[in-house]
This record gives structure tokens, sequence and C-alpha cells, in this order.
């Protein structure tokens, strides 16, 4: 079964919900049918040598965000 983000159209609530094909997701928080698939972004899997070489800063160390 995929895991599926959703936004409930009716108390904004945003979930992650396994479901399958021919089902209709409902509401964790109110029980509303009324869900909008978000668009989700697929994790990305680095080997371990990969993490490793991996700055640890988000923009690469390029920038101002984390002074040295």
């Amino acid at each position: 079964m995929p895991l599926y983000e959703f936004l409930c159209r009716d108390c904004n609530q945003e979930q992650e919900q396994l479901v399958r094909a021919d089902e209709t997701p409902v509401c964790e928080s109110c029980g509303s049918q009324r869900l909008m698939k978000l668009l989700s972004v697929p994790a990305a899997h680095a080997s371990a040598e990969q993490r490793r070489a991996a700055p640890n800063q988000p923009c690469g160390g390029h920038c101002q965000c984390f002074p040295q």
C-alpha cells in the first residue's frame, strides 16, 4: 500500500495515510472525506559513503547561513 500525504479541506489538517487504490481516505482528525492529495517529494536514498561525504550544512557551506 502506498503512503500518501493529504490535506483535509474541512479542518486543514495535513496527514499521511496508507491508502489502497479502491479505498476512499478519511480525515483522521474530523472524519471528513474531503481530502486533497498533496504532491510529495520522493525520499532520496544515499549510500553510506555518500552520506559521509556530504557537507553538514544544507547549503553546502557556500553562503552565510552557518558562519564559521
